[in-house]
């Protein structure tokens, strides 16, 4: 009754920098040089790496009482706190699906996957709301057109503005969040999803705890069009409290700051992004994606903190085999601090990728 699939890929690239980027995997927003901002300013370099590689596990069955369940695993190489050739195994999903409940690790409900643009690029501009997380997920139909989730989930970056404060990011309530999709008659989807969240600092006895309500809606989806099935895509939201429920700025403590009373303090964000992918043949495709977000900060964030940024990415993409993809890249990113001082970077990006 049992039945198992191993998927996944193998992924070189090859990355050449113009204007000494600070990751030199991926092209974060956060990661392009700003001139003084008390980051050590380095020169243009290559890499070649083959870090996104990965391969997943999916086992299906039926239990004794007769419902299906699913199990799945996927593991990458994407440990970049591990140092630069430190490629240990990373853990991306691992759930399981018992008829309309998931339990585990996968993507975010309010994560819309379809609507993430197609770059060579693995940050994909910094483009997507939500992150991968640790949830309990229901989700069912909605009449005859429509699906629901709702989910309750682990905030894994609370993305907290403490410094020279003692204390940590300490949440009492986990995230309840959830969404409705539809599909169009094209073949695409629309996507609308809304989350509340608590927002905590734990002042560990020397100073007072500190709670505020975090909270963000989001409106995404794709279409297709033409012949060929040419598509594009688009991705918007807002809220408060919302700064790291956007990949952008995951590490730059966007979602609140500690006041000097000791009070917690949210700041608005939102972010936008559109792009297009037109099928020139059956085996070549070309990807156009910009992608903007910004914060409304504190008056107490410091001048070098991020406020802003933009990014946006031009590929062509050829698969010669089903199997076999190979492509080019350019993509700038833009940084905005809150002092208004602004940085660019370019790079290109090749690849090669052979699925499994």
């Amino acid at each position: 009754k049992a039945r198992m699939a191993i998927g996944g890929y193998v992924k070189l690239d090859y990355i050449q920098d113009f204007d000494g980027g600070y990751d030199r995997f991926q092209y974060e927003i956060q990661n392009a040089p700003v001139a003084g901002d008390g980051r050590p300013a380095q020169s243009g370099y290559m890499n070649m790496h083959a870090r996104e590689s990965r391969f997943n596990f999916d086992i299906r069955s039926i239990n004794e009482a007769g419902r299906p369940y699913q199990i799945f695993i996927e593991l990458d190489f994407y440990n970049l706190d591990r140092g630069a050739f430190n490629q240990a195994p990373r853990l991306r999903h691992a759930y399981g699906v018992m008829g309309r409940l998931l339990v585990g690790r996968t993507w975010g409900t309010q994560s819309d996957l379809f609507a993430v643009p197609a770059t060579i690029d693995f940050a994909a501009g910094d483009a997507l709301t939500g992150t991968r997380r640790a949830q309990v997920r229901w989700e069912d139909k909605l009449g005859s057109k429509f699906m629901y989730a709702l989910a309750l989930e682990m905030l894994e970056y609370p993305g907290i503005d403490a410094r020279d404060t003692i204390g940590q990011a300490s949440q009492q309530l986990p995230l309840l969040t959830g969404r409705i999709t539809k599909k169009t008659a094209a073949g695409g989807r629309l996507f609308l999803g809304a989350s509340v969240f608590q927002l905590r600092w734990d002042g560990l006895g020397a100073m007072p705890n500190s709670r505020a309500l975090g909270w963000g809606f989001s409106f995404s989806g794709r279409e297709y069009f033409g012949a060929k099935k040419h598509w594009f895509r688009w991705m918007a939201s807002y809220g408060h409290g919302w700064g790291s429920q956007i990949v952008a700025t995951i590490g730059t403590q966007a979602s609140a700051i500690v006041t000097p009373e000791g009070t917690l303090e949210t700041m608005p964000a939102w972010n936008l992004g559109g792009g297009f992918a037109f099928r020139l043949s059956n085996t070549l495709v070309t990807n156009i994606n910009s992608n903007w977000y910004s914060i409304d900060p504190s008056e107490y964030k410091e001048g070098y903190d991020m406020k802003a940024g933009l990014s946006g990415h031009a590929n062509l993409i050829w698969s010669p085999l089903k199997s076999l993809n190979t492509g080019v890249e350019f993509m700038m990113v833009q940084r905005t601090n809150v002092n208004d001082t602004q940085g660019t970077g370019r790079r290109l990006q090749f690849m090669v990728k052979y699925l499994f």
